[in-house]
């Protein structure tokens, strides 16, 4: 048989240097003996295959790179640490001693033999990460770990260690790391407040905008819940959503709504909310982003008040222009053709005459009465007042015209009394038995109304109510408008060309009175002629009562 032995090339070694010549491995130089019955061809085979198995061998020490290595108990290399070399390129050698640190990158050498020397100081582990140099020129990152070992009876025989190839990982980490540097300063300077948020309502995370928009410091925001900014009448909507977004039915939604800043003042915002899972579908939190509209909200409604007023500009316009026009018409008859018209025509001319001023009178009443009106109506005196008799001085005092007895259906118990300010009351029906007469075809009906909810009576413990309603016959309200009807100067579309007159404000002043009592006035229309309106006001009964 023939023998086979290798001799590793040696590099040129210099104190503080690498070691190494070139970009390529230490070739391999092979000595052949040759024994009874060896070609020369059979050599050169054979070396062609140890030429293969040594690129073989170094790929996949390249490729899996764990190097394992020992070092004496004072920290020196001695013994030989093939995989070491394998992958470095070194001899055996350039190894030894502290030759293994000329494979670490120069920059890394220092921060690397000081760790190693502390830990063979404290006879402690020793773990650090350093680059290290391939074979090929190219270096890697890898994370190393040693270990010393001891004799049964304490002395430190030897230390033991693996040097593993962390390239990928720290690869991964960085770009982890960079992503998370451009998240945080895409979060911090959005102009939009963004927040995670727990499915219990707790702040996660959030973003310095979202702490101004709703006026707290991001260590106040933190220890509150995504409840405080929200008013109590939208919490069921959120927590519905919530719902319907973690079983699955709902990913994201978005809703323009108020919030209740620190100061307790309201703004509003645009809110879109996603609930984020993980890779199995997991929930893991809502991402919940602020825009504050405050400012577009109160552009739209300063445009929307600003039509208003052009409006109601050209209805007090029309409105004043026909009852002027009738008075003037009748007085200037009586005046051009005095002495030919009969008593009783001029008693009529008079009497249309004088209706013209009054309605004049209640137009403009009706005016000044809305610009009276302040942001908040301070609560008026009130007193236990009975329904009946104050319904009947309020018919008796309404136009002749509009007051049609026959058509008339009254059913209120007598007995029967609200909690309410005489004065404001009576404006209140008088505004909706007018609209009633003047919307409701003759001769059907209109009927007023009053019952008493008392929901004690199924044990609970909310306050007892009268409720008034006035139903006519007439054409109804369209659906669409019915959210605009108590709004200043606004009156139904198809009112605006017809022979109805009025100024847009009486419904607005009956809300505003309604409330000012503790009450509630609406309506109910399905916008169908001849099924007409119903409105209603409830308000309390007198506390001893209560």
């Amino acid at each position: 048989m023939e023998q086979i032995r290798y001799m590793t090339g040696k590099r040129n070694h210099q104190p503080g240097g690498t070691g190494i010549q070139g970009q390529h491995p230490p070739p391999v130089n092979t000595t052949i003996m040759p024994g009874e019955g060896t070609t020369l061809a059979e050599h050169g085979s054979v070396k062609e295959h140890l030429d293969v198995s040594e690129k073989h061998y170094r790929s996949f020490i390249g490729t899996n790179a764990q190097l394992f290595w020992t070092a004496s108990a004072d920290g020196i290399v001695e013994n030989d640490v093939p995989l070491w070399r394998a992958y470095t390129g070194q001899s055996l050698e350039e190894v030894q001693g502290w030759g293994w640190l000329h494979a670490v990158h120069p920059e890394d050498r220092e921060r690397v033999k000081r760790a190693w020397l502390n830990a063979l100081a404290n006879k402690g582990a020793y773990e650090t990460e350093y680059r290290l140099r391939r074979y090929d020129g190219v270096y890697r990152t890898f994370s190393a770990c040693g270990v010393p070992l001891f004799e049964q009876d304490g002395y430190l025989r030897e230390w033991v260690g693996m040097s593993a190839d962390i390239t990928e990982r720290k690869q991964l980490e960085d770009e982890l790391q960079a992503s998370e540097r451009r998240f945080r300063t895409a979060f911090e300077q959005a102009a939009i407040g963004i927040a995670h948020v727990g499915f219990d309502g707790s702040w996660l995370l959030v973003n310095q905008k979202l702490c101004d928009i709703v006026g707290y410091t991001r260590e106040e925001l933190l220890e509150r819940t995504f409840h405080a900014v929200l008013l109590p009448e939208d919490l069921p909507t959120a927590f519905a959503h919530s719902l319907r977004m973690i079983s699955g039915e709902l990913q994201t939604y978005a809703q323009e709504q108020r919030y209740v800043r620190k100061d307790e003042s309201l703004i509003w915002v645009n809110l879109t909310v996603t609930l984020v899972r993980d890779s199995m579908g997991m929930p893991l939190y809502f991402l919940a982003v602020t825009e504050d509209i405050t400012e577009r909200k109160q552009a739209e409604q300063q445009r929307l008040l600003n039509q208003l007023k052009d409006q109601f500009i050209l209805n007090v316009n029309h409105e004043l222009r026909t009852p002027l026009t009738e008075v003037y018409g009748y007085l200037e008859l009586l005046s051009e053709y005095q002495g030919q018209i009969d008593a009783a025509t001029q008693v009529q001319f008079l009497q249309n005459a004088k209706e013209g001023c009054q309605e004049l009178i209640l137009l403009v009443n009706n005016v000044l009465d809305a610009l009276a009106i302040a942001e908040e109506v301070r609560s008026p005196q009130r007193e236990e007042l009975f329904i009946a008799p104050l319904v009947r001085d309020v018919l008796a005092h309404l136009d002749p015209r509009q007051e049609e007895t026959d058509r008339l259906r009254l059913a209120i118990p007598e007995p029967l009394t609200v909690w309410a300010n005489g004065q404001l009351l009576r404006q209140v029906l008088r505004n909706l038995f007018a609209n009633a007469f003047k919307y409701c075809p003759k001769p059907a009906a209109v009927v007023i109304s009053a019952v008493l909810d008392d929901p004690r009576a199924q044990g609970t413990d909310s306050t007892p109510h009268v409720y008034i309603s006035v139903q006519d016959t007439g054409p109804g309200i369209p659906p669409a408008e019915l959210p605009l009807l108590f709004q200043k100067f606004v009156r139904l579309k198809r009112d605006l060309s017809g022979p109805v007159r009025g100024s847009g404000l009486g419904l607005y002043i009956s809300k505003r009175f309604v409330e000012a009592m503790d009450g509630r006035i609406w309506v109910e229309s399905a916008g169908i002629a001849g099924q007409g309106s119903r409105f209603c006001v409830a308000l309390p009964c007198p506390p001893l009562y209560q």
